[in-house]
This record gives structure tokens, sequence and C-alpha cells, in this order.
């Protein structure tokens, strides 16, 4: 234990030089922080993308960038429009106003589809050509009426730029595949501006992200929104909407909730402590250790995600738990020492230790987060213990500065006596230390019965479900999934095996008699399903003079004709289904945005009757942004069993370390884990699923319980050693700690009820079950801890008697 000796002795003269230099420290610790977050803060970085919950490690991350760098986006932006009448000149004329402005105003757009422009397949003297009929048909002056029958009955278009109602039109946006840089260069000639021919290979170019998605987004609604009118309801989805609006949530949620935990942490402490100067010490120390730990995310470059926007709950937990502590323990060395020194010096010899545990335990638990399968789970992890170890010395600090400023009136005040909240918490620790069989069994009933309810938990990862029901995007989300099946795509990449390409008449008649099966083989609906093929089949039907029994794919040499044609023609679309050689290509299948766990069965289906139809002649497999919310939802349950077995492990050592006791560590981790095991049965009777969210509740509640638990297991230690009886001990510890306990659950409490104030959901829930945990927390210390306490005590006593006993009949020689 000599480390904590010199850990001990290097914080006293650390804190003895603050607070006999206050000004300076204070000066220097406000310029340090200014600093270090002015130039960090402006570049941090948010990201609600399904991709940004995976590792850029992650092979189906890896899998899924490999098919956008080949075929090109699936991210796609739907502007929908309901009319009472679609294919009438009016609505038309509008629309393609409408569309041509999208065009022309939305930045990184690739391509873009609507009946205005979409081309249909004409085959006149032997060759095909390509006539964009709405836009002719306009400029002629003609009734599109003509056109319904054609449009309707074009499988390409069916469920894409029409709904199968015919009732609802859409213009489909596919943006960039890579980002734009720096180093890009368009020749103009005409003004004498020329490239350098450079050459970058596809897999350093970086892909279109986050900030590009949102700008489209906003620009797209800005145009949209002008058109928006009786007679014509524009709707506006696509995973680019929904990521740029959960980003605009937390870009909402986050000062919300750090301006209400800094005035109800100020006010708690306020009422609890009567002192103005501890409530401000204890907000400064929440402030700059949480701005310093977001500077510190920026500095790595790493985007802020849903769940790592926990960082600040888990950041006002820690700091509030250690400063509390710090000072409680100040202010009552200060009764019993009036010199402020040598008071200080005997705070930190008398808290140090348990408040040093308690943050290492705490980042033993966020550590078991560092290895979740789920990015920002990761992220969660490691920035959490940056906030542990920056908390614990801000608060340390705070502590001391507030102390070296108190006045001497209040300082005198204080009193080592236990006072009104110290006495009942004493009173209901005795009660269970005098009846510690009785206590635990009734508290060991209602652990059981809360633990049945762990068998009704399910897990969820649905995001849209995370916006509220009124929220703009889900309702066009949920209208465009309704009336055109879908919004996202599962994706299946073909490759055939050597000696084939993705011309093959067999591949192509198998893969597409397998994905015409899918919608029949598959418990969602399927809006359609997309690939080269579907061109093949179109021309097909043009060279027949448009006979509809000519939409199949026709026999090789007419296969290779055909797509020869399509190229000569200069059909771009085509080539987003297949590599530029042939050598692979991908059938895209839209379904509506579910709950992602239900794609789980879709894709291992749809998987499944691909590879047993092409057997030997192709491999599959399977990607897509749908692919990624299956993994993701996988990873959820991955996350919670990693996590939370590595958590306990680090923090049952670190416990038994602190306490010099392997067993009486042991001992410890029955009050720590018994709040965990009720929330996770009340979760499970709410119907309230373990979500990205939720599962990180083991790791964060873990610091509050523990910070309970190692002190009062380290006072009742002490006090042992210091040869008091074990129920003499259990009571004068919760006399001295008892207010502290009580002042930590009350503020951490009011903390987390921030959260029900989210816009999603899904805090909301998260919010309330932690304010939850905290309360169980203290309710586990005050009897569930006292109680086991003593029958260890009776334990070691009883193991010990048989000793002395055998020593005692043992015959003088």
């Amino acid at each position: 234990m000599h480390a904590l000796s010199f850990v001990e002795s290097m914080m006293t003269r650390f804190l003895q030089t603050v607070y006999s230099h206050r000004i300076k420290a204070f000066i220097i610790l406000l310029l340090v922080f200014v600093g270090y977050v002015a130039a960090n803060i402006p570049n941090l970085q948010k990201d609600g993308r399904v991709e940004a919950f995976m590792h850029e490690s992650d092979p189906a991350l890896s899998t899924y960038y490999d098919m956008r760098r080949e075929f090109g986006q699936d991210n796609r932006l739907v502007v929908a429009v309901a009319a009472d009448n679609v294919f009438s000149t009016e609505f038309l004329t509008k629309f393609s106003r409408m569309h041509r402005e999208l065009a022309d105003n939305v930045p990184y757009v690739s391509e873009i589809f609507s009946p205005y422009n979409i081309p249909f397949i004409e085959h006149e003297n032997g060759g095909l050509y390509l006539e964009e009929l709405v836009r002719n048909m306009l400029a002629r002056g003609r009734n599109p009426e003509d056109l319904r029958e054609r449009i309707m009955s074009t499988p390409l278009y069916k469920n894409f730029i029409i709904s199968e109602d015919g009732k609802t039109a859409a213009v489909v946006i596919e943006p960039y595949r890579y980002a734009p840089s720096t180093n890009d260069c368009v020749p103009d000639p005409a003004n004498g501006v020329t490239c350098a021919v450079a050459f970058t290979p596809l897999d350093e170019r970086d892909l279109l992200g986050g900030p590009h998605y949102a700008e489209m987004t906003a620009a797209a609604q800005e145009i949209v929104a002008n058109y928006q009118g009786e007679g014509y309801d524009v709707y506006i989805a696509g995973a680019p909407v929904l990521s740029t609006e959960i980003v605009k949530m937390m870009e909402q949620d986050m000062p919300r909730f750090t301006l209400a935990c800094v005035i109800l942490t100020v006010l708690a402490m306020l009422v609890l402590h009567r002192s103005f100067l501890i409530a401000i010490g204890a907000f400064l120390s929440f402030v700059m250790a949480i701005f310093s730990t977001l500077a510190t995310v920026s500095l790595t470059g790493v985007a802020m995600t849903p769940p790592t926007q926990l960082l600040i709950p888990m950041t006002l937990v820690v700091g509030l738990c250690t400063y509390i502590h710090f000072i409680a323990t100040l202010l009552k060395t200060r009764a019993a020492e009036k010199d402020g020194l040598v008071a200080l010096k005997n705070a930190v010899k008398k808290a140090n230790t348990p408040i040093l545990f308690t943050a290492l335990t705490t980042a033993g638990g966020l550590v078991g987060l560092a290895a979740a399968p789920l990015a920002p789970i990761t992220a969660l992890g490691l920035f959490g213990t940056v906030s542990v170890g920056l908390s614990y010395i801000l608060a340390m600090l705070w502590a001391t500065l507030v102390f070296r400023t108190l006045p001497e009136r209040y300082l005198d005040r204080q009193t080592e006596k236990a006072g009104v909240i110290a006495t009942v918490m004493r009173k209901g620790a005795m009660i269970s230390a005098n009846a510690p069989r009785t206590t635990l069994a009734v508290c060991g009933g209602v652990v059981l019965a809360a633990a049945l309810g762990i068998f009704q938990l399910s897990y969820s990862h649905n995001s849209l479900l995370w916006l509220p029901e009124e929220n703009g995007a889900r309702l066009s989300t949920e209208y465009i999934d309704a009336n055109f099946r879908g919004t996202v795509n599962l994706e299946m990449v073909i490759t055939p095996t050597e000696g084939s390409d993705f011309r093959d008449e067999t591949l192509l008649k198998a893969v597409e008699k397998t994905a015409r099966e899918a919608y029949a083989a598959v418990d969602i609906p399927i809006g359609r399903h997309t690939s080269i093929i579907s061109f093949v089949e179109e021309t097909n039907q043009a060279i027949n003079d448009g006979d509809p029994a000519a939409l199949t794919i026709p026999g090789q040499e007419q296969i290779w004709d055909q797509i020869l044609l399509l190229e000569g023609q200069g059909i771009d679309d085509m080539k987003r289904y297949v590599s530029m050689d042939y050598s692979s290509g991908r059938v895209s299948f839209q379904t509506p945005w579910l709950e992602a766990k239900l794609y789980s069965d879709v894709i291992a289906t749809i998987e499944t009757n691909f590879e047993t139809a092409l057997g030997d002649i192709a491999t599959v497999e399977s990607t897509g942004l749908i692919a990624l919310l299956a993994k993701t939802s996988k990873k959820v349950l991955d996350s919670m069993t990693i996590s939370y077995g590595l958590a306990l492990g680090l923090v049952t050592v670190l416990m038994a370390v602190a306490l010099r006791s392997a067993s009486l560590g042991v001992v410890s981790m029955i009050p720590n884990v018994a709040p965990f095991v009720v929330l996770l049965g009340l979760m499970g009777y709410l119907n309230i699923p373990l979500d990205t969210f939720t599962v990180l509740i083991g790791g964060i509640i873990t610091g509050l319980i523990v910070d309970d638990t190692l002190h009062f297991f380290y006072n009742v230690r002490q006090r042992l050693n210091a040869g008091e009886a074990m129920e003499t001990a259990i009571g004068d510890a919760m006399s001295d700690i008892g207010r502290a306990l009580f002042t930590t659950t009350v503020v951490v409490m009011l903390g987390f009820t921030v959260f029900t104030m989210s816009s999603m959901s899904n805090i909301q829930s998260f919010g309330m079950l932690m304010a939850s945990g905290a309360v169980l927390a203290l309710l586990s210390e005050v009897f569930i801890g006292p109680a086991v306490l003593m029958l260890y005590a009776q334990f070691k006593e009883a193991k010990h008697q048989p000793r002395v006993s055998a020593v005692a009949n043992v015959p003088a020689e």
C-alpha cells in the first residue's frame, strides 16, 4: 500500500499549495481551462448516422463502404408529394419546378430521379433511345393522363418514383459517393483553367459523411417548404434526413441538459449546505469537467453520437460524488481542527483513499464499456474514463478553493455531531444491523421479484422511434414507408465465380427468380427489388414492341446485345447495379424502416436462398443500411454481456484492494449489484427495451453505487481497525458519512431527471431509470450494506471461534 501513501502525500502537497496560493491557483486553472476548451470545442462534431454506431475496423462496415465505392450510395433523400391527381398538368408543372430547384440547389447530388426526368427505354429502327416522356409531354402541351398506364405498369418506377396506388409522386436524390476535396479540380478550357492529371486510390478518398448529409437535408427542406400547401402535401425522408434530425435533437438537448444539470446542482447544494460558495464550487467543478471532456473528444476527432451525450450525467455523478464527500470531510475536520492547512491534511488522509478508489472503480466499470462492439459505447467508455480523472482532480481542487474562501463564521458553525439527515440514516442502518437476516430476507424477496422481470426484457434498436410521434422526419418516414413500402435498402452483392460474370444467362435467371421469391419468403414488406436485370427486362420488352410478355430475361446472345445497346445509349443508371467489368453486381431490396432485430431473420432468409439458388456459380454477401441496423441490434446484447462482465470483474478486484480484503471486496458487491438487478427487472415489467442507451445503465450507475458502498465500507473498516465492534462501526460510519450519501443521491437524482426533458423517447426512459437507480442505490446502502456486514462479521467470528476453543483445550505439557 506504499503507492497509496505516495498518492496521498502528493495530493496533500498539491492541495495545500492551492490552499496557500488560492488566487494564483484560480487564475492558472481558469487560463488553462479557457484556452483548452476554446481551442477545441468549436471543432466538436456530431453524427447520427447508422454507420456511426460501427467501429471503423468492423468488417460489416468495411463491406458496406466497399459496396458504396463500387456501386454508389444507398443513402437517399426521398421527397414525396401527395395530391388528388398526380397526373394532371397543374400538378406536374409545379412538381417539375420543384424537381429542377432541388437539382440546382441541393449540394452533393449525384443523381436525381422523378416522373419529370425518368427515362423511358424506346426501340426504333433497330436501336434504343431514351425519352423523358413527362418533360417532353409538358413541353408539347399534351395531357399527362396519357402516360398514367405506362408509368404505373413499369416495374422500375413503381414504389420508386410513383406509389402503388398512383396517388403520390416522388423525387429520389442520390448523393455523391465521395466527399469533395480541396484538391478537386474542374477544368474550364474556355477560361484557360486546366487540371493536372492526378489519381487518388478510391480507398483513400473520404466518403460523403454526416455534415454533407446535413447540408443536403437542410437545403432540400428549405426548398420543399416553399411548395407545401393545400392539395400538395410534401414529405421528406431517407437515412440522411433521419440522421440529420437526430443530430438536430442532440444540438437542442445538450445545451438544455447541461444548463438544467447546472441549475439543479446549484439549487440542491444551496439548500442542503446553505452556502452559495459551496454551490458555486460544485457548479464550477462540474462545468469544467464536462467541457474539458468534450474538448478532449473534439481534439481526438471523434464525433458525438446520441449515446455519448451520456458523458454529461456521467460527469455529474462522478464529479459531484467526489466534491460532496470531500467538502463534507473538510467541514468535519475543520470542526475539530481550527488550522485550515492541518484540517486539509487530515481531510485528505481520511477521504482521499475511498475517493480515489471510487474514481478507479468507476473507471474500471467504464473500461468495460470501452471493449464494447459498438463504437459510441466504446467512445463513452474511453472518454468517460477521461471524465473520471478530470472530475477527481477538479472536484478536489474546487473543494479546496471553496474551503479556503468560506468565511470563518460559517466554518465555526460546523460540528462533528450527526445532523438530522445522518441521524435518520443511522437509524435505518441500525434497524438492518440489528436484524440482518430479516432485512436480507425482505430485500432479497424484493430483488428476486424484480429479477423475474428480467425474463421479459427485450432488446431494440430503432432510431426512428427515438423521435417524438409528431416529429416531421418521423411522420414523413412513416408516410413514405406506408405508401412506397420502404425508405432503406438491403443490398445483396453477388460475385460470379471465375470464368463467369454478371451477364451470364444462368446466373441472371437464378438471381431474378430468387429475388422475386423473397417477397413471400419474409415477414416484412418489400417495396421493390432492383438490379441490372431490371434494365435488361425493360430493354427486351421495348425491343418486342412493348409486349408485356417480353418483360423477361432473354437468351444469352440477346443479353449481350441488349447490354451493349444500353451502354451505347449511356444509361448510367444501370451501372449503379453492376461493377465496371461486370465482375459483380448487386440486388437492392427496398424495405421500411423497422425495428432492427426484425431484419436479422430477413437477411438470413434472403441470403440463404441466394446461396442455395446460386450454388457454386457465385458468392453472396449482404450489406446496406439494413444489414448495419441488424448487426447493430445484435451488438447491443453483445455490448451488455462484454461490458457488464468486465465491469463486474474489475470493480470487484478494486473494491478488494481498497478494503484490503478479498472476502470483504466480494461481500461489498452485494449492495452494488442489487440495485442494478432491480432496475433491469423494472425495465422488463415496464416494457422498456435494452437499446444503445439503456444498455449503459449498469456501467454508469456503477459510479454512484460504488461511491456509496466504498465510502461506507471503508469507513466501517477503519473503525474496525480502531477496535470498534461491527455494530458500533456501522452506526458511527453512517453518522459520519450519511449526510454526504444523501446529498449525492439527491443531487444525482435531480441531475438525471433532466433527461426526462429530452425530445428523444429513449433518453427520457434512460433518465427516469437512472433517477430511480440513484434512489435504489441509497436504499441498498442503508439496508443491504449493514445487513451483509453484520452477517460477514458473524461468519468471521464463527470461523474464528473453533480455533480459539481448540487452542484452549490443548493440555499443558
